[in-house]
């Protein structure tokens, strides 16, 4: 096996509702890099209380009505996901990928806490339900991401674009990031403050427009640019199929 470029490990979250393109992201992301993949399947706590309730009921986006909805089927929603999601680790270890899967249930600190170390790349990746993403457990997991030391890869639902540059937005561990990640995808590396006077530091959706414009795939930069709304301005370059990759806090040295 190649030596690891940027990160020897990945540690990805992935909720119940992932959407199938963003597990398949992950995974070429991690053969890219010549990553250990360390899948952590999310347990749906709020589905399987839900689940527990004499009546159990749904809000149904596609008649915009509440319907009931059976225990064992809100049951057998949360296998098949979960199933599915497993089956497609599984082909990609057989694939040659050095991946495991850790299932947890608890809060967004007890799973990093148990599952990830100094130097890995942490990826959070977006429910396929936009309502999903501005409720937990996905909102705690993002800041409790968002708060931790390690670099944070936040990924669309859709995954990040195929192709496109991958663009710095500051110089320092930023742009050394931006060009390993780009020699690892064979993808051209573009800086996204050129222009700017030294030092100035821009906020993300300042930048969001231009970035969208010239189809970059990955943004590298520090948290301070996603401003006082950090989980809007990911959610914005997400809409884009836009992925961010925070550096590591200078705390971790």
């Amino acid at each position: 096996m190649a030596a690891p470029v940027l990160y020897a490990r990945l540690v990805a979250s992935f909720p119940a509702g992932v959407a199938p393109a963003a597990v398949d992201a992950v995974i070429e992301l991690a053969r890219a890099l010549g990553a250990e993949l360390q899948a952590v399947l999310l347990e749906d706590v709020a589905t399987l209380a839900l689940a527990e309730l004499p009546s159990p009921r749904a809000f149904d986006q596609r008649v915009s009505l509440w319907r009931d909805v059976p225990r064992a089927d809100l049951l057998r929603e949360l296998e098949l996901a979960s199933a599915g999601l497993r089956r497609r680790l599984e082909a990609a270890s057989r694939a040659g990928l050095h991946a495991q899967v850790t299932e947890i249930r608890g809060g967004p600190a007890a799973v990093l806490g148990q599952v990830a170390q100094a130097g890995d790349l942490l990826v959070v990746s977006e429910p396929s339900d936009p309502m999903a993403r501005w409720v937990q457990p996905f909102t705690g997991l993002l800041d409790a991401a968002l708060a931790a030391p390690a670099a944070l890869l936040y990924l669309p639902h859709q995954g990040a674009r195929s192709s496109g540059p991958i663009a710095a937005c500051g110089s320092g561990v930023q742009g050394e990031l931006a060009r390993g990640l780009a020699q690892a995808l064979h993808a051209p590396c573009i800086d996204a403050a050129a222009g700017e006077p030294s030092g100035r530091l821009r906020a993300l959706r300042e930048l969001l427009p231009d970035l969208h414009a010239r189809r970059v795939r990955v943004v590298v930069c520090e948290r301070a640019a996603l401003g006082a709304h950090p989980q809007r301005a990911l959610q914005e370059a997400g809409d884009g199929r836009l992925a961010v990759l925070l550096a590591p806090a200078k705390e971790a040295g």
